[in-house]
């Protein structure tokens, strides 16, 4: 791990990372809590802006991968950010001058959605390259340490300011943090080399080259399916959970704030241990293991509803342990799965594999969330709960009946993937 900070351009990446995901952090809620504090929007309003956040990974995924295996990442992930800030930028602008409304909130979401997909896909791209396949494991380790550290501090600074001073200007905060992430990328001095050019360069075969190498993977096939049916049943959840929160449980932003930054706190401790944790538990085992806790942390989510009646704050308690739970199990097996992706993908392949697994993830979030504001809508947002938690359940039984729960052993992320042909 030490070897990894001795390396100026690492540390300007992670700096780049964390600015932005601090940022983020900071005004993640704060889109949906303008949406429903200044604005009065309701179930199908969220609904509506879920489902623009998700639309640019349908769309655009796979164009992008290819695109970006074309080209130099690191440009790339600056444009994205520079876009992210011009976008966000606009929010506190029309607040200012009394125009504000939920249409621009969601084409905001729509277009900053759009940037974070490309630059995610170029950062996971880019990452084998500058620290060396040896360090791939411990690099995202430290990335998803990062993100878990900004988890903590940045939702109970959101919800604080949200109650300050608005949400419109706090997406400002998210807004330069975006500008000061270009700049420390533009820091980085290490020479990208440039993507072996294609004598007659085929979109539709090179899509077709990102989807072949995931799908002939019998371990990285799997993982897909689980990655599907997490984010579908998630995805019927996620765009309730503020709602539910502040009218059902009625808690204020800052103490959402708070029950997020408990997550932040399981994310970094989970984070933090995977380099030992997967010397000592097995990698197949311990990506079962993951999903199953996850799967209980969200049970809590609706039970917070029922457990509201026996005391003032045990919606709060229950909120804080799906948070505890879910979070701490997604900080391992985030950083297993995108390791082990990266290592079984050939280089020139992985802005298309990490194109194809977002699609996998987020490809079905708009019409969850359409499901789930429709069904909400009929019967209630804490039955849809219950059927969200039902489904999430299926997530560690694909994983077990399938060669994941084979792999024991960490020398297996090193098998690199047969070349595409």
């Amino acid at each position: 791990m030490r070897a990894l900070w001795r390396q100026a351009d690492f540390k300007a990446l992670i700096a780049a990372l964390g600015v932005s995901q601090m940022g983020a952090k900071v005004a993640r809620e704060a889109l949906p809590l303008t949406a429903v504090l200044v604005l009065g929007a309701g179930p199908l309003a969220m609904s509506g802006l879920t489902i623009a956040a998700t639309l640019p990974t349908l769309l655009m995924a796979l164009h992008a991968g290819a695109f970006l295996d074309r080209i130099r990442r690191r440009p790339g992930m600056i444009i994205a950010d520079l876009l992210r800030f011009l976008f966000l930028l606009s929010v506190p602008i029309a607040y200012l001058l009394d125009a504000l409304s939920i249409t621009q909130l969601v084409v905001v979401a729509f277009f900053v959605s759009a940037a974070t997909l490309a630059f995610d896909i170029a950062d996971q791209a880019y990452l084998p390259g500058l620290v060396g396949r040896p360090q791939i494991l411990k690099a995202n380790a430290v990335k998803e340490t990062t993100d878990a550290t900004t988890e903590i501090v940045g939702p109970p600074l959101g919800g604080l300011l949200v109650q300050t001073i608005g949400g419109p200007l706090t997406i400002l905060i998210d807004s330069v943090s975006y500008l000061v992430s270009a700049i420390c990328l533009g820091r980085i001095r290490a020479v990208e080399p440039v993507p072996t050019a294609r004598r007659q360069p085929n979109l539709t075969r090179e899509i077709k080259d990102g989807l072949r190498v995931l799908w002939h993977d019998s371990i990285l096939r799997p993982l897909l399916y689980a990655r599907f049916i997490r984010a579908f049943f998630g995805g019927l959840l996620g765009p309730f959970y503020v709602l539910y929160a502040i009218e059902n449980l009625g808690l204020t932003p800052f103490q959402l704030g708070l029950v997020v930054a408990v997550g932040g706190v399981a994310s970094l401790i989970g984070a933090m241990a995977v380099p030992r944790l997967v010397k000592r538990l097995p990698p197949g085992p311990g990506l079962i293991a993951a999903y199953t806790v996850k799967v209980a942390g969200y049970l809590c989510v609706p039970l917070a509803g029922h457990a509201l009646g026996l005391a003032p704050w045990a919606g709060m308690a229950l909120l804080m342990a799906h948070q505890l739970l879910a979070d701490g199990s997604t900080g391992f097996f985030m950083v297993v799965e995108r390791t082990l992706r990266q290592h079984r993908v050939p280089a020139e392949l992985l802005a298309r594999a990490g194109a194809t697994t977002r699609l996998v993830n987020d490809a079905s979030l708009p019409f969850a969330a359409l499901l789930g504001g429709l069904l909400a809508e009929q019967i209630g947002v804490h039955a849809v709960m219950w059927i969200a938690v039902a489904g999430y359940a299926f997530a560690p039984i694909v994983a077990f009946c399938s060669d994941v729960r084979h792999l024991r052993h960490i020398e297996d992320l090193d098998i690199a993937a047969a070349r595409v042909t």
